[in-house]
């Protein structure tokens, strides 16, 4: 009966994932044998004492032994959080602190766990901080560029206690990320492509702007003004060639295009390429006379330049605020106005 209640005492703890206890061990035997608390105990003790069987924290007892099994359990706990501190590691295995520190220290000595100290708390971590905090960073700018706040506060979510110093030192050696400039209202940010010029280039064309409208009355077109900006930069002009004779109807249909395309991305939020713009902003922005800012506004859509948004209940507008808007041929009203990526 002996040799049998050990067989079956050996087979409960080589199944079971986890120590177990003796009221554990004594109920899974209850179905098979039949044995006091005080008989078990002593049983255990001597497979114990013979190498069959290892004590566990807690008065457990399992088949493994728990400095070669530790290193294997702490590593699997370590997948699913990838940092950690030794007491969490503690309360998820559920062993004693000092057991833990001892198998983590060993870990991290043979390189197969990593330490991250941003200030007195000491943390254990899968994968090379660095590395990890650079995988974050790369992840989360092939989105899009992100500022200083955004990426610190994505990286503490990977390394507790990240800072901007970190961030800093970590990036001095990356040549895989552009820190963009702070300018005006544009706030400095981190991406993976060159800055667009663009949003820095917010308040130079709402002067051009003005400066074209301001000269209107003199017949200064917008070509003239980016040609003497041209000039003025040192910029060398392209060769083309000559410009066939315009109708003066056709000579202000091709200037005010690029107005209207250029006044659209101004009313832009700032890094927004994609954001609608109301088309009676745009009307009073450009300045232009009804006809011609409805004609120039569905050639742009019809080349594929921009995409326009109709109005769901144009009947419920009054006559004046429908005349605002644009209408095509077939009677649809356009409330918006977005610009499109041209390849």
């Amino acid at each position: 009966m002996i040799e049998g209640l050990r067989g079956a005492l050996e087979g409960i703890l080589h199944q079971s994932q986890a120590p177990k206890s003796i009221p554990q061990i004594s109920e899974e035997l209850a179905g098979s044998f039949r044995i006091s608390s005080k008989d078990l105990t002593i049983l255990l003790g001597e497979m114990t004492a013979l190498g069959e069987i290892f004590t566990w924290p807690h008065k457990k007892f399992w088949d493994r032994d728990p400095r070669t099994v530790l290193p294997d359990l702490i590593l699997s706990f370590m997948t699913k959080c990838l940092v950690a501190s030794a007491s969490k590691i503690k309360t998820g295995l559920k062993l004693p602190l000092e057991m833990v520190e001892t198998a983590l220290n060993e870990l991290a000595e043979r390189g197969m766990l990593y330490l991250w100290q941003p200030g007195k708390a000491l943390y254990f971590c899968l994968s090379e901080p660095r590395k990890m905090a650079l995988d974050t960073i790369l992840n989360a700018l092939a989105a899009g560029p992100l500022t200083e706040k955004e990426l610190i506060g994505l990286l503490r979510k990977r390394l507790p206690g990240y800072q901007a110093k970190d961030l800093k030192e970590l990036l001095s050696y990356s040549k895989q990320v552009y820190e963009y400039p702070k300018y005006g209202k544009v706030k400095a940010k981190y991406g993976l492509e060159p800055p667009e010029p663009g949003p820095y280039l917010d308040k130079t064309i709402q002067d051009i702007t003005a400066v074209q409208r301001l000269l209107a009355p003199f017949r200064i077109s917008l070509a003239a003004i980016h040609e003497t900006l041209g000039r003025e930069l040192g910029l060398r002009p392209t060769a083309k060639a000559p410009s066939p004779e315009f109708t003066p109807d056709q000579r202000t249909f091709s200037e005010a295009e690029p107005l209207i395309l250029m006044a659209v991305t101004r009313l832009q939020p700032p890094g927004q390429r994609r954001a609608l713009v109301s088309v009676r902003e745009l009307r009073r922005s450009v300045g232009l006379a009804k006809s011609v800012f409805d004609k120039i506004v569905l050639s742009l859509a019809l080349q594929g330049k921009v995409a326009l948004h109709h109005h769901d209940f144009p009947s419920s507008l009054s006559p004046d605020e429908r005349d605002e808007l644009v209408r095509d041929e077939q009677g649809t009203y356009y409330v918006g106005i977005v610009p499109k990526d041209i390849p």
